[in-house]
């Protein structure tokens, strides 16, 4: 098979406590950030499920612009 399989790094899906590490920031201080429309908000990978995940390229961008 031809290309490349492997997912790029702005493809990888974050958990609320690995953006506050990136972030140096408290899950309570994201939360209100996602709440206030001021971050970009988490997507859920599974429509059944309760788990939600931040894309590292929306973070990427959100540092960038600040």
């Amino acid at each position: 098979m031809t290309g490349n399989n492997q997912p790029k790094q702005e493809e990888r899906l974050l958990t609320y406590a690995e953006v506050c590490d990136v972030l140096q920031t408290s899950q309570a201080t994201l939360r209100r950030y996602v709440r206030d429309g001021r971050f970009p908000p988490p997507i859920k990978p599974n429509p059944n499920g309760r788990t939600v995940r931040f894309r590292y390229s929306d973070i990427t961008a959100w540092l960038s612009d600040l």
